[in-house]
């Protein structure tokens, strides 16, 4: 085994017991601690870093583990964000910033409304261990839930809209793409300026095919990752059994 893998391995074992986003020996300390030269030590950290292991929060900055991530499955459709952030073994949190009432024609084409009808729009900070992670605007029509600002809006708004209203989501629609975060995002998740982040924007339809909510998320790209599944059309006696994903953490 090459030198620098045989490093990253025991720098990866003596990191385990340090908690997220810990600060990490600089080069020249790992230098001297495993005596190996310089050109080894950059290449095992390019490989942990190319790998999503550690981060510099800034260019020649400190070394920082990378928090676990939240596992999104595209394939699958639950509260965004809380019930993913459960299921990896961290403690969500969600803080409500705003929630209003507005006409916007080009959200309430998502809703198939007319353009003048009400939505309440609920802007959140979802956070886990302490640590921003997403700032998520949800857009739901007025008139399927006129007294919504009396509910409870730090969880899955899906499982209250089911629970509170009745309205079961049945199918969604979901686009993502990598864009740069906007000032007012780098300080709510606390990045640097010119951080990228991932855009979520999703519609969620009830069992009968209208939309009920309509909301736009951009997450920490350190901190997330996107998994879906494809299966060819079945044959015969229908689809195989679906192996589990080699990327997903087990449980």
């Amino acid at each position: 085994m090459p030198l620098y893998h045989q490093l990253r391995a025991a720098l990866e074992e003596s990191w385990q017991r340090l908690g997220p986003d810990a600060v990490l020996p600089t080069e020249r300390e790992i230098i001297e601690r495993y005596a190996v030269s310089r050109i080894t030590v950059r290449r095992a950290l390019d490989e942990l870093m190319a790998d999503g292991v550690i981060r510099r929060q800034r260019p020649r900055g400190r070394l920082h583990l990378v928090p676990p991530r939240v596992y999104q499955q595209l394939n699958r459709l639950r509260g965004f964000f809380w019930h993913d952030a459960l299921a990896a073994g961290q403690s969500p949190d969600v803080r409500v910033l705003e929630v209003g009432q507005a006409a916007s024609p080009e959200i309430n084409r998502h809703l198939r409304l007319p353009a003048d009808a009400m939505c309440y729009r609920i802007a959140r900070l979802h956070t886990s261990e302490g640590r921003a992670l997403s700032h998520q605007v949800s857009y739901i029509p007025t008139s399927d839930c006129p007294d919504l600002r009396l509910s409870d809006l730090s969880g899955s708004l899906l499982q209250m809209m089911e629970q509170r209203y009745g309205r079961r989501a049945q199918h969604a629609e979901q686009r993502l793409l990598v864009r740069e975060a906007s000032a007012a995002e780098c300080n709510l998740l606390q990045l640097a300026p010119g951080s990228m982040v991932f855009e979520v924007d999703r519609v969620s339809y009830d069992t009968a095919g209208k939309p009920i909510e309509y909301f736009v998320s951009a997450l920490d790209v350190a901190r997330f990752e996107f998994h879906t599944s494809m299966d060819a059309a079945a044959d015969g006696d229908g689809a195989a059994r679906t192996p589990a994903s080699p990327w997903l953490p087990r449980r």
